[in-house]
């Protein structure tokens, strides 16, 4: 292809940049990407797209080699620039989605999750399910709940105890992850805070239309732990923001399930204005198409 080809080259590296920055937004340093999408151009010809992903800590690339250009030696090429497409600033991957290019050190997405035996135990339980309506991966709702854990500053125990909160939370897969030992070898006190989160979240869920806590947030019974108030938030917010993305127009409950998030996050104590941020930070980015770098 040439410079100023059509954009659709482009954009199907945005679904492994998405994931990519999904991961980023779950680490201990999260990362943020804005959707840009820079093509990489040598001799008039683009032949590489990057992304950009921001943290405290400065920025992080990524690239990959475009699908529809046949050429064997493009992963090499993205090593052989791999320096120029940097600009100083580190890589980042995402083994087996967004790899680095050969012989340059990298910041793997994912890490501190890899290595969480809490995340491997939900990720085991989860697999490659998919949500019944939305088709979404079930293991978003952990990677973006962990996104807004570590935002709202909550203790690397209650990140733990939420990865484990859908083992235990229903009554038959709490007695399923029982009787298959998934709770064994895990952080006890990680296993507790899942079941006190159990504990108060089945007292109001949004089929109990007769529940009072749907007139009155205060009659929504509260955790005494702090740890729990945090993964509740998670836990509503994350899927507050696909309630409203995939079924806010096509559930027949939707009234009731719009209700339902708002009185949880009243009686969260978490304000409408950080209820916004906190989905924004979850909402993937719309990709678009920046000014190629010409290398």
């Amino acid at each position: 292809m040439r410079e100023g080809d059509g954009e659709a080259v482009f954009l199907a590296c945005a679904g492994p940049f998405g994931e990519l920055a999904r991961r980023l937004l779950a680490d201990p340093r999260p990362r943020r990407w804005s959707g840009e999408l820079t093509p990489l151009v040598v001799d008039g010809r683009p032949w590489a797209v990057m992304a950009s992903f921001h943290g405290d800590d400065g920025e992080a690339v990524a690239a990959l080699p475009l699908a529809d250009v046949a050429d064997a030696d493009g992963d090499a090429r993205l090593a052989r620039h791999a320096a120029a497409i940097a600009g100083g600033r580190r890589w980042v991957a995402l083994p087996g989605v967004v790899p680095a290019p050969a012989g340059v050190p990298a910041i793997i997405a994912g890490a501190w999750a890899d290595a969480c035996v809490e995340y491997a135990a939900i990720a085991a339980f989860y697999g490659a399910r998919r949500a019944r309506r939305s088709q979404v991966p079930l293991i978003h709702h952990i990677d973006e709940g962990i996104a807004i854990l570590r935002a709202i500053d909550a203790p690397t125990v209650a990140i733990r105890a939420y990865c484990l909160h859908p083992l235990v939370q229903g009554d038959a897969d709490l007695r399923e992850s029982w009787e298959r030992g998934r709770l064994a070898g895990l952080d006890p006190a990680a296993v507790a805070l899942a079941l006190e989160y159990r504990c108060i979240a089945n007292g109001f869920l949004s089929p109990m239309e007769a529940h009072p806590g749907y007139d009155d947030p205060k009659a929504i019974r509260r955790s005494p732990l702090a740890e729990v108030d945090a993964m509740l938030i998670a836990d509503k917010i994350q899927n507050a923001k696909d309630f409203a993305l995939h079924h806010r127009e096509s559930h027949p409950r939707a009234a009731w399930l719009e209700r339902y998030f708002e009185r949880w996050l009243e009686a969260l104590e978490v304000p409408p204005v950080r209820v916004r941020e906190l989905t924004g930070l979850i909402s993937a980015p719309r990709p678009y198409l920046g000014a190629p770098l010409r290398l």
